[in-house]
């Protein structure tokens, strides 16, 4: 039975309220092990039942809507939900194809192979004779899964400021989400990922996915090929059946390089569970989440990518600044003093010190710190390479992940740190230089000429210019207040020496006794604002 949003929006409440919720809503200023904290909330998570350990699953690819600690706790949330009645996969089927099981299939399997908070997977053999799995989706997942990210997002904009501040866009972030999770949760979209991936990677030997049927792929229900292999690589089965693991750990990592810069295309889970290994080649499995760069993005991640080889700051923080969306006024200084400071720390360490998910989540948390709003497609690339990267140093803890990438990208085509001169380019490049050459000798005259006459002026951007302008205001304010004060003590000094025994004297002594107190004032000032 499917309860009302007033039942299901006070059941999570209860339960969240039970493992401590209020410690998350004042993490920044009162959480005392927010380890902990991150931990009881995917506990919390867990007991809230299929829809909540998929919205775990789905923020733990969004690094810029909790901190790390969360993330990785979240990315922990693992697809072990109950199983639902064999009946209502009998139901279901028939209900998208107008077809019994027993129309289609030799035999299906009433045990299934996996039960997962959005699906259920059983194993079957088509009447043709090709083995095969039945996805097929848990019985009202879509309304309940859909109530509860829009739930959990009306949770999140009532809480504190405290929680807030810790959030870039926690609304944008909600919505994209709620229709990414709508593409998702439509089976017909992973059969079409299933065969665009397999097209991809026609020509490489190493790399496929199972073939879907479309015959019988529908929204809530799809059969693709079965793989039988080694799943979830694992290490003594590998060892066992003679593989190299280095190899493997290698391939997967060309394999993804691959998939990032020559498709744009690539998987967004490739944990050891959706990985099989199969007669020398490694299939991927489950592409219910798929990330797909657009042609802007990719662009970008390599002209940042050689801003980082060329060691040009100014250029990573250019490119960040396309790359996001910005609500907010950016201190481009201080992005630039930690972007030089990024730069740093990676180029004093050797490859071997260096792990890509850090220096993923560093420019994450750098653009994060500023509300810059990464795109959702970089985001999800960021979590791909680090469960990928976790899923590889298993295999070979010695493996130089960095050198393997680097190495990738100094030799792969689709990868040019240069752009290619055509003749066209280097026709009009040339035309360009001659005009400037011509016209400098003119520029140059008229610039000499407005200095001679006088009309030169030199323009002056300061850095927190209203900070220091005030500060400076401030600096002349009490240099004018102190010669004002000696002033006064020189004129009380003269009034008194010429009218001495004279009722002028005491004006003279009124205004010495003015300014000694305006003198102390002054000083208490100064003292007062740390600057003595």
């Amino acid at each position: 039975m499917v309860k009302s949003n007033r039942e299901r929006l006070k059941e999570i409440g209860s339960v969240l309220a039970s493992y401590g919720f209020g410690h998350i809503y004042h993490t920044r200023i009162r959480s005392k092990d927010q380890e902990q904290d991150a931990k009881k909330l995917r506990q919390a998570f867990e007991e809230l039942g299929p829809s909540f350990i998929k919205i775990g699953q789905i923020i733990s690819t969004r690094r810029d809507l909790l901190p790390d600690n969360y993330i990785e706790e979240l990315s922990k949330l693992r697809d072990n939900a109950p199983h639902f009645p064999y009946t209502e996969i009998e139901r279901i089927f028939q209900e998208e194809f107008n077809e019994t099981l027993e129309d289609v299939f030799e035999y299906v399997e009433k045990k299934p192979l996996a039960s997962a908070s959005v699906a259920q997977v059983h194993k079957a053999k088509l009447s043709t004779g090709e083995h095969v799995i039945i996805k097929v989706q848990r019985p009202d997942i879509e309304e309940n899964l859909l109530r509860d990210i829009k739930l959990f997002s009306k949770i999140i904009s009532m809480a504190p400021n405290t929680v807030k501040d810790m959030l870039v866009d926690a609304d944008s972030a909600f919505s994209e989400i709620l229709e990414s999770t709508k593409i998702e949760l439509d089976f017909r979209n992973e059969a079409k990922y299933l065969i665009k991936f397999r097209e991809l990677n026609k020509d490489i030997q190493a790399v496929t996915a199972p073939k879907p049927f479309l015959k019988y792929a529908s929204k809530r229900v799809l059969v693709e090929e079965y793989v039988e292999g080694i799943k979830g690589l694992d290490p003594v089965k590998l060892t066992t059946e003679g593989y190299d693991k280095k190899d493997i750990a290698e391939k997967l990592m060309y394999s993804f390089l691959s998939q990032v810069f020559n498709d744009g295309y690539f998987h967004g889970d490739p944990h050891q569970g959706n990985l099989v290994i199969k007669g020398k080649q490694i299939v991927f499995l489950d592409f219910g989440i798929t990330g797909e760069l657009s042609s802007d993005v990719r662009e970008s991640l390599i002209k940042l990518i050689k801003a980082i080889v060329l060691e040009d700051t100014e250029a990573m923080m250019n490119i960040l600044l396309q790359m996001a969306i910005v609500k907010t006024k950016i201190n481009r200084f201080a992005l630039s003093e930690d972007l030089a400071d990024f730069y740093h720390i990676y180029a004093s360490r050797s490859f071997k010190n260096i792990d890509l998910s850090s220096f993923f989540s560093d420019v994450l948390y750098i653009t994060n710190k500023y509300k810059m709003i990464m795109p959702s497609d970089f985001l999800l690339l960021a979590k791909s390479m680090t469960i990928l990267e976790g899923v590889i140093t298993e295999l070979d803890p010695d493996i130089n992940v960095l050198k393997i990438a680097t190495a990738y990208i100094k030799t792969n085509d689709s990868v040019s740190f240069f752009e290619t001169i055509t003749k066209d380019k280097a026709l009009v490049g040339l035309y360009q230089f001659g005009q400037n050459t011509v016209s400098l000798p003119t520029k140059l005259t008229k610039s000499l000429d407005t200095i001679n006459n006088g009309r030169f002026k030199v323009h002056l951007d300061l850095v927190d210019g209203d900070k220091k302008w005030t500060g400076l205001n401030k600096m002349v304010n009490r240099i004018v207040f102190a010669v004002i004060i000696a002033a006064l003590i020189l004129a009380s000094a003269i009034i008194l020496a010429v009218a001495e025994g004279t009722g002028v004297s005491i004006l003279a002594i009124i205004i010495f006794l003015g300014a000694g107190i305006m003198g102390l004032w002054l000083l208490i000032s100064i003292i007062r604002s740390g600057t003595l």
